[in-house]
């Protein structure tokens, strides 16, 4: 069975409905997630364990629908799938054995804070290729805007010093408290000059609404979940459960269009789930193998690796997950490239 395939709009990636759940939906839950855990300190266990079962173990597995759900894929990235998980284990471990856990937390805190910032990133550039008969306006303020704020984010979570980070000892990089209120005012001063920019082209009659949209939404959450909530595990976990479901929409959104309303015998399983009106079968298939994967992995899995190393459960649990989190930060890196043609074509970026 086919389905007819529909161009997007102007200026959107996917639709009207697409677009305000990407942009203002996922940004808005996250964002009250934050607030309500930070004002019911215990709804964060729970809340926490939905984002990693419902979201977290699934945008990972997602990453996986372009390097092996078809022969194709995996042979194109056949060492990213075999190979790469290998040498990223081995580094995960030795540094687990060597320094200890705390500075195994300590590279994730700074490396998710990248790869959340790189994602947004480039979300924001298929929002501006999408834009063809609107004025984004000048791309190096744009840019200076864009990171100043996420910046400005990290070294407010470094100047609070915390000890622990989801529950875990963690050293954060020594940031003077001038530092980061300075970082605060120039971040406000280039979102300022954006905006007024931004207001500019509005009176021209050329804004962006979707580019506007997604660029005021990285600016909100970033300045919510690193400035604004000073518990760390509640600011990233707002972050986190945003950062997980843009990329789980954005993937789908990748694989319907490179199908394009069709069936590929070749891809029959993939290119199946991801037709128009099949999202909810596609959200279904990959949350049965992230349960499937991720239970087997810590039973079967930890209880190995503790065995293997001599460590305890909670070592080995903690370089099992840091490891798949790091191979996929390696991997996004390169399969996401928007300006390979192949891919721009795809996702309809000028």
């Amino acid at each position: 069975m086919t389905t007819a395939a529909h161009p997007a709009p102007t200026g959107l990636l996917r639709g009207p409905a697409f677009d305000l759940i990407f942009i203002a939906g996922l940004a808005g839950v996250a964002i009250t997630t934050g607030l309500v855990v930070t004002a019911r300190p215990e709804l964060f266990w729970p809340i926490l364990v939905l984002d990693l079962w419902l979201l977290g173990y699934h945008h990972v597995i997602a990453t996986y629908t372009r390097l092996a759900f078809d022969r194709e894929s995996f042979r194109e990235h056949r060492a990213l799938v075999l190979y790469l998980p290998l040498a990223v284990m081995a580094g995960v471990t030795a540094i687990a054995l060597s320094a200890g856990l705390w500075l195994l937390v300590s590279v994730y805190l700074y490396w998710q804070w990248f790869h959340y910032t790189r994602q947004s990133e480039g979300i924001s550039k298929a929002y501006a290729g999408r834009a063809r008969d609107s004025d984004t306006g000048n791309p190096r303020l744009a840019r200076l805007a864009f990171y100043a704020v996420p910046i400005a984010g990290i070294l407010n979570v470094s100047a609070r010093a915390p000890e622990r980070f989801l529950f875990m000892p963690i050293k954060t990089i020594p940031v003077p408290d001038w530092l980061a209120f300075a970082a605060v005012i120039a971040a406000a001063g280039l979102c300022g000059l954006w905006l007024a920019e931004q207001i500019r082209i509005l009176a021209r009659g050329r804004l962006a609404p979707a580019y506007f949209g997604y660029m005021v939404s990285h600016f909100a959450i970033f300045s919510v979940a690193y400035i604004g909530l000073s518990e760390i595990n509640y600011g990233w976990l707002a972050v986190n459960l945003w950062h997980n479901a843009q990329y789980i929409l954005f993937v789908w959104l990748f694989n319907n269009r490179r199908f394009n309303g069709k069936v590929d015998p070749q891809r029959i399983l993939l290119s199946t789930i991801s037709q128009d009106r099949r999202f909810p079968l596609y959200i279904a298939a990959c949350l049965t193998l992230s349960t499937v994967v991720y239970t087997l992995m810590e039973g079967l899995g930890v209880d190995a690796l503790g065995n293997a190393l001599g460590v305890s459960t909670a070592v080995a649990t903690v370089i099992i997950y840091q490891t798949l989190n790091f191979h996929h930060y390696v991997v996004d890196s390169l399969i996401w490239k928007l300006r390979r043609p192949a891919l721009r074509s795809k996702l309809g970026l000028t």
